[in-house]
């Protein structure tokens, strides 16, 4: 297992500053918390439809993780931060199905049972496109795999150490960049979509966050 002498990293020395999708996550995120900063504030001066209510308790969760995830990359733990990747499609993808399936809102405000709420492969459809069945299949696996204790979710946890030999990581991984980048790509996607509903459901921003 690679280990670091620092203990806890900073903006200033985390060890993927500056890759391309990790810029792109840090300026999905000063956008979505700009936009939501002024909603959040909208959603106390008004009676709420049902989709709002909806809206409101699903989204910053959603964005909550997403912001955790931000911190465990900033701390290379990559393996934790890959676990969140299922919980904020999830969350992303509920808010566009009941935007898309407004008799689904009653059932969503009154507590519906597992069984009638829509299945994981539905919710990813919406957050990532549906693409061909074996890209889907393989995220499907990923995302399920990693929840779990499984075998399968070893490859994410997989690191290769400074003399080559492959090992299982129990804390930072601070040479896997790919890892980063794809916990980056997917929680800017999750974060994008959230933020343009939240302005779709609760009305646009101050042009000056445009």
């Amino acid at each position: 297992m690679p280990s670091s002498t620092v203990p806890i990293f900073t903006p200033d020395n985390e060890p993927y500053l500056g890759r391309p999708l990790l810029v792109l996550f840090d300026r999905t995120i000063t956008k979505s918390m700009a936009v939501h900063r002024q909603l959040g504030a909208r959603t106390f001066a008004t009676d709420l439809t049902g989709i709002q209510i909806a809206a409101v308790e699903i989204i910053p969760q959603g964005i909550s993780i997403a912001l955790s995830m931000r911190e465990l990359i900033r701390q290379a733990y990559l393996f934790s931060a890959g676990i969140l990747m299922r919980p904020l499609i999830e969350r992303t993808g509920m808010i566009y199905h009941l935007k898309d399936n407004p008799a689904a809102i009653d059932a969503w405000n009154n507590g519906w049972s597992r069984k009638s709420q829509p299945t994981f492969d539905s919710l990813l459809d919406l957050v990532m496109g549906k693409g061909s069945e074996e890209e889907r299949q393989a995220a499907r696996t990923v995302l399920h795999k990693l929840v779990h204790s499984d075998p399968r979710s070893a490859g994410f946890n997989a690191t290769v150490r400074s003399d080559g030999l492959l090992a299982s990581a129990a804390g930072k991984e601070l040479n896997e960049p790919m890892k980063a980048d794809t916990v980056s790509a997917l929680a800017t996607n999750c974060l994008d979509k959230l933020t343009n509903i939240s302005i779709a459901l609760l009305g646009a921003p101050s042009e000056h966050l445009h």
